[in-house]
């Protein structure tokens, strides 16, 4: 069996366990994501997708939940990783702060001049909603790094024995004309020998997979098709592979909301919000019924009373009998504001899915300025749990991957020679990671307001604590860029400099003291 066929069968295994995850997410996507609705049913172009809907809290509450998480998470204004050694002692040298501080500030310059805004926040919307959201991260000559984020109901998964997704295939349809104009006339050449049906409509279109996976022996210092990873792109009708090469790393990121220990694909808020969902679009279908009664209810006619036709328009003008009954509305009795008080009910249930409350500040009493950032910095904590996925699936595998780019691309200075052959750690100061940190400033406050009196009566107590190393760590917590920190040999020559000024103007006061009382004495002696 060729290669192609192989993967082909790979795909079409994993395609045919996945038929439950399509159905889901196919509601999931009429309710939360209308725009991406595609997965049975392919529509027209510019065709209306909101037309099935009666209510749209579902949309605005996975808007507002993917907001939030690139604001929290990815935040393009601030720093939102840092690099360690895991070593103390090497991460607290001058050399090695400074050169982390600027390959850290490369990545996020990189991250912001490239279009990695734009996908990131396409995979927040897909977490949200579908629970799993792969991202490709490629090398790209003008940008540096491009990122592409793919629906995950094209795409298909499978984990290795760590519970690390390694394996994706994405089902990709491609027109003859792009197919040729993305690997070229070479690469067709043997397909158009067999088969010249091909080349016939530049519009039509085909199935293309591409297929990412292990090899199981690779070299990464060797050919692309020998990397560590396949990557192939092969034309399903025909079996036909149009181009191979590889990866030395995964290039995908596959973050999953939440997983159970069966499952390959992840499970979403909106999962668990879409009975309420479903049953809030079905209460305002109805709702709007009855409100239709109250607003223009339907009229009750006697039988032989009124000369037809009945006009309801405004200033409508009926003739009756003069023994008939009169028209008369017909008053259904219903409860609008029952309707509503449920309605609301269902509302909360789904916003309290998403985590709005702890993504908003709640209405109540004024606060101070300290209250306000207390009670955020406590909401954000709750967040932290449920978020720490993201940080291992998503942020970490996603900076690797872009450092490795860009230092393959010589994007960054040499570092120093204690960094040579070292791996480093990412170290997160994200606005979620500063708020779990807030507990460690806490504890040193209030370690410093137990020992306050006691240094009223023995000064000599501090010198227990380093000035010095607490004013680091303390800067460290709160993300206070490095560049804003003197360096310790700047620091001794900064006080070396105000010893010498100080003794030099003792000096002075000494020998001007010494000289009035000289003047004294000759004055007296005179």
């Amino acid at each position: 069996m060729s290669t192609a066929a192989q993967v082909i069968e790979r795909y079409r295994k994993l395609k045919s366990g996945r038929h439950n995850w399509d159905q889901h997410w196919q509601e999931l996507a009429d309710y939360c994501i209308p725009n991406k609705n595609d997965i049975y049913s392919s529509r027209s172009r510019g065709e209306k997708k909101f037309d099935r809907l009666y209510d749209s809290t579902a949309i605005h509450t996975v808007e507002l939940l993917a907001s939030a998480l690139h604001g929290m998470l990815t935040n393009p204004s601030t720093f939102f990783f840092e690099l360690t050694t895991g070593d103390p002692t090497v991460d607290g040298r001058d050399d090695v702060r400074t050169w982390f501080q600027d390959v850290v500030e490369k990545i996020h310059l990189v991250l912001n001049n490239s279009n990695f805004q734009t996908e990131i926040h396409e995979v927040y919307l897909d977490l949200v909603t579908f629970g799993t959201a792969p991202m490709q991260i490629i090398s790209d000559k003008e940008f540096g790094i491009r990122f592409l984020s793919h629906p995950i109901y094209n795409c298909y998964i499978a984990e290795n024995n760590k519970g690390v997704v390694d394996e994706i295939y994405i089902e990709l349809k491609w027109t003859a004309k792009r197919i040729k104009q993305e690997f070229g006339e070479d690469a067709l050449k043997e397909l158009m020998d067999k088969d010249a049906s091909f080349n016939k409509d530049p519009q039509a279109e085909f199935k293309v997979i591409h297929a990412i996976y292990p090899r199981k022996v690779y070299d990464n210092k060797g050919l692309p098709n020998k990397f560590k990873f396949a990557s192939e792109y092969i034309l399903e009708q025909y079996t036909y592979t149009l181009n191979e090469s590889g990866f030395r790393s995964f290039p995908y990121v596959v973050p999953r909301w939440v997983k159970t220990s069966y499952e390959t694909y992840g499970r979403s808020p909106a999962m668990k919000a879409l009975p309420e969902i479903k049953m809030l679009n079905a209460m305002m279908l109805v709702t709007i019924r009855a409100a239709q009664k109250v607003v223009d209810p339907p009229l009750m006619i006697p039988n032989d009373g009124v000369m037809l036709p009945v006009r309801t328009i405004p200033g409508g003008l009926n003739f009756i009998d003069r023994g008939g009954d009169e028209i008369r509305p017909l008053i259904t009795g219903g409860r609008l504001d029952l309707s509503f008080e449920m309605m609301n009910d269902v509302r909360r249930r789904i916003k309290d899915a998403f985590f709005v409350d702890q993504l908003q500040l709640q209405e109540g009493p004024q606060m101070t300025a300290t209250e306000v950032l207390q009670r955020t910095e406590e909401k954000l904590r709750l967040l932290g749990p449920i978020l720490g996925r993201q940080q291992f699936e998503l942020l970490r595998p996603m900076v690797e991957r872009v450092f490795q780019i860009l230092l393959r691309n010589k994007t960054f200075q040499e570092p120093p020679e204690i960094l040579q052959g070292a791996e480093f750690q990412i170290q997160y100061s994200s606005q979620i990671a500063k708020s779990q940190r807030v507990s460690e400033s806490q504890n040193l406050n209030r370690a410093l307001q137990v020992i306050a009196p006691l240094v009223e009566f023995d000064p000599a107590i501090m010198d227990v604590f380093d000035g010095d190393e607490a004013a680091r760590i303390a800067s460290k917590m709160f993300g206070v860029p490095q560049r804003m920190l003197r360096n310790e040999e700047d620091v001794d020559n900064i006080r070396q400099a105000r010893s010498q000024a100080t003794a030099e103007l003792q000096e002075r006061d000494d020998m001007q003291a010494q000289a009035e009382v000289v003047n004294k004495l000759g004055q007296a002696g005179g």
